[in-house]
C-alpha cells in the first residue's frame, strides 16, 4: 500500500493527481488481502484500470485507488465455429485484440486500439467503428469488495447500452476476468466511419480480419493524439441520440449532418426522443465531433487543454494544467453545441 501516491501516469489525461492510498492487485490472495486492510474499509474507494476514460475533477482524491493487475489469456472452450476464451482484467485491451486477431478470430477488430485494460472494457461497453464489446462478452466475473463473495454476470446480466453497463451502477465490484466469445468464421463490418473507403483506397478488395485490425489502427492513429505524448481520453463525449423528427429539423439546415439509425429499449430512449406518450420513436444518433466541429470549436486551445484539432470529440491536457480546465471546457461546448443545435451532449468519460 502507498500513501499520496501520484496517478500521473494512471490516467491518460497525465494530470497530477494524488491519491491518499494506493495499491496494485496482482492476484486473488492480493484482492482477499485489501479487503482486510483497515484503510481500505475505512476510506472511499476507486477502482481504476487504465486510466483511459477517466477524469479527475480534483488535484486530489481522497481516499483509497484500488488497481486490478491480474494477467493471463486462457481457452476455455472450442468448437467447430467458436472460440470462448477467458481473459483477466490486467491485460492491455490492444494487446488482446491483437492476439484475438493473429488467431484469426472475429468479433474485436473493430475495436483495435482503443487504450485501457480488459477489466474495465465491459463497464463501459466500449464501442468503436459500429462494433461494441457487449457482442461478444459471454460473462464476467467479480468479486464484492465488502464481503469477497465471488460473482458471475452473464451478457443479459450486465445490461449493456450504449456506453453502458450495470458495473456503473453497482457498488464495491471488481471484474478480475472476462470471458469472451469469438468466432472462426464471420462477416466484417466495414459500413462505420472510412473503412471501407480506407480498404479501397489502399487497393484491398477482399479483406480479412487483419485488414480491418489494421485500418481500424491507421484511422484511429490519423485523428486521434498518440497516448502519453498529448493528454486525452480519446472521445471525450458520447455520440447524440435524437428523435428522428429532431434529425430531419436539423437536416433542413444542414443537409450534410451525417447519421446512423439506433434501436434502443425505452429507457435508454433520451427526453428529447421521447413523444408525449412516452412512446419509443425512431432515433437517429448524429456523431457529436460533427457538431462540436460546426460549432466552431475543432483546434480551440486555451491556456493548458483544448479541442483536438483532427477531431473535434477530443478533449485534450498538453501538459502542466489542472482538472478543472477540462471541466470548464467541457461546460463551454456543451453549451455552445446547445444553443446552435437545441441538442444536449454527455461525456462518456467517468468523472471522479
Amino acid at each position: 500500500m502507498e500513501k499520496n501516491f501520484s496517478l500521473r501516469e494512471f490516467n491518460t489525461f497525465g494530470f497530477a493527481v494524488k491519491a491518499r492510498y494506493f495499491q496494485e492487485l496482482k492476484s486473488m490472495d492480493d484482492i482477499h488481502d485489501l479487503i482486510k486492510n483497515p484503510e481500505f474499509k475505512q476510506s472511499r474507494h476507486l477502482i481504476l484500470s487504465g486510466g483511459s476514460n477517466i477524469l479527475f475533477s480534483s488535484e486530489f482524491f481522497d481516499g483509497f485507488v484500488v488497481y486490478p493487475n491480474l494477467k493471463g489469456i486462457e481457452t476455455l472452450e472450442e468448437t467447430d465455429e467458436t472460440v470462448k476464451i477467458r481473459c483477466y482484467c490486467g491485460e492491455v485491451w490492444k494487446d488482446f485484440v491483437n492476439y484475438t486477431v493473429s488467431k484469426g478470430l472475429y468479433g474485436l477488430e473493430n475495436l483495435a486500439d482503443i487504450p485501457g485494460k480488459v477489466g474495465a472494457a465491459p463497464v463501459q461497453n466500449i464501442g468503436a467503428y459500429g462494433a461494441e464489446v457487449k457482442d461478444t462478452v459471454y460473462q464476467v466475473h467479480t468479486i464484492d469488495l465488502a464481503t469477497g463473495k465471488t460473482n458471475v454476470f452473464s451478457n443479459e446480466e450486465c445490461q449493456f447500452s450504449y456506453r453502458n453497463s450495470i458495473f456503473k451502477t453497482i457498488k464495491n465490484t471488481l471484474i478480475f476476468a472476462v470471458d469472451f466469445v469469438l468466432k472462426k468464421h464471420g462477416e466484417l463490418k466495414l459500413d462505420y466511419g472510412n473503412i471501407r473507403n480506407y480498404l479501397i483506397n489502399n487497393n484491398i478488395s477482399n479483406p480479412t480480419i487483419k485488414d480491418v485490425a489494421a485500418t481500424v489502427k491507421a484511422i484511429r492513429a490519423e485523428k486521434l493524439p498518440e497516448v502519453g505524448v498529448v493528454g486525452s481520453v480519446g472521445s471525450f463525449f458520447q455520440n447524440a441520440i435524437v428523435s428522428e423528427e429532431k434529425y430531419l429539423e436539423l437536416k433542413t439546415t444542414y443537409q450534410d449532418v451525417p447519421s446512423y439509425p439506433v434501436t434502443a429499449e425505452q429507457n435508454e430512449i433520451p427526453r428529447c426522443a421521447r413523444n408525449d406518450n412516452a412512446v419509443p420513436q425512431a432515433l437517429v444518433k448524429i456523431p457529436t465531433g460533427w457538431l462540436i466541429d460546426r460549432a466552431g470549436w475543432k483546434g480551440y486551445r486555451e491556456n493548458h487543454v483544448g479541442v483536438w484539432d483532427k477531431q473535434a470529440l477530443v478533449l485534450v491536457h498538453y501538459g502542466g494544467g489542472k482538472p478543472q480546465e477540462i471541466l470548464d471546457l467541457m461546460k463551454k461546448i456543451q453549451e455552445s453545441v446547445y444553443n446552435k443545435f437545441g441538442i444536449e451532449i454527455k461525456p462518456e468519460v467517468n468523472i471522479i
